[in-house]
């Protein structure tokens, strides 16, 4: 289960580096990812991600982090999965409209987040 984790922390940052360096490159990256299947397909791997996270919470140090990660997956699986069309496309859109600097910011703190996920692992 640890494999899950590198990867989450490799791919946020990945999008992190390049939402600071590159951001409308990355807003586009994350947007074409975002629209390439349908939304429930989406959803059902929202709701994985949210299992396996749960299930790797012996994996690192401190428990609740993970906890918050799958629950917050699981969230995400259930909005994409029962959500109307519209109203998540509505969502995709704003995303897709905020300004630079902010994308930046999540960047950033998709960098910091990734680091403490790596510090805390078991």
């Amino acid at each position: 289960m640890i494999w899950i984790i590198y990867l989450f922390i490799a791919l946020w940052v990945i999008i992190g580096v390049l939402a600071l360096f590159v951001p409308r490159t990355a807003k586009g990256f994350v947007m074409k990812i975002s629209h390439s299947g349908p939304f429930w397909f989406w959803g059902i791997i929202a709701l994985v991600l949210g299992y396996l996270f749960w299930q790797s919470t012996a994996l690192v140090s401190i428990d609740l982090v993970m906890q918050v990660l799958a629950v917050i997956a699981i969230i995400k699986g259930l909005t994409f999965l029962f959500m109307p069309k519209r109203i998540i496309n509505g969502l995709l859109n704003y995303w897709k409209q905020i300004p630079d600097i902010i994308f930046r910011v999540i960047g950033l703190v998709l960098l910091i987040f990734s680091y403490c996920l790596f510090q805390i692992l078991v």
